[in-house]
């Protein structure tokens, strides 16, 4: 019996440090810096696959102080984009030498941050330096952590929890033992 109870109290700590370690090395922001060239007539994109409730915050700079415009597409629009040069987007911003920028994803999906030229800038090589984080709450780490935290209690608590002994039933009176149906 004390072997088991040392299992439970065992398994309780293991559980108890795994759950204390998912909830500690859980970190819902993620950031990034990069610098790249949008060379002469083209684009340059970022994919970036988010969950609905994403938040990208950022800021950017063209190094020369020329203007770039900047846009966030969504899968379907960046399809279109590349067939058709179209411009819808779902987040965009005014063409500037510097900008900051913050985008809330609404449904999972596929995400291209775009940087274009500027106006009248077209032919020559623009170099952009983008600094940026991505928020997301992961609902299903904070559970599980969460989780294994109470299930490692519940096993700590069963193997300090005192047994007892069971109390002793009441000695009948034969007086009130009733006569058995057989003569």
């Amino acid at each position: 019996m004390a072997s088991r109870k040392r299992g439970l109290i065992a398994v309780g700590l293991v559980l108890l440090l795994i759950g204390g370690y998912t909830l500690y090395s859980y970190n819902p922001a993620h950031t990034y810096q990069s610098t790249f060239n949008v060379l002469p007539l083209r684009y340059f994109k970022i994919l970036a696959n988010l969950r609905d409730q994403t938040r990208i915050t950022g800021t950017f700079q063209e190094t020369a102080g020329r203007a770039v415009a900047f846009m966030v597409m969504s899968s379907a629009q960046f399809a279109a984009f590349q067939a058709a040069n179209t411009t819808t987007n779902v987040y965009s911003l005014p063409e500037a030498a510097t900008g900051n920028m913050d985008f809330t994803s609404t449904v999972p999906d596929a995400y291209y941050l775009v940087f274009r030229h500027g106006t009248g800038q077209s032919n020559t090589t623009q170099t952009v330096t983008f600094q940026r984080t991505y928020t997301s709450v992961d609902e299903v780490a904070i559970l599980s952590g969460i989780a294994l935290l109470v299930i490692g209690a519940v096993e700590i608590y069963w193997g300090f929890r005192p047994t007892g002994g069971r109390a002793p039933s009441p000695q009948a009176d034969p007086g009130d033992v009733p006569r058995p149906p057989w003569p």
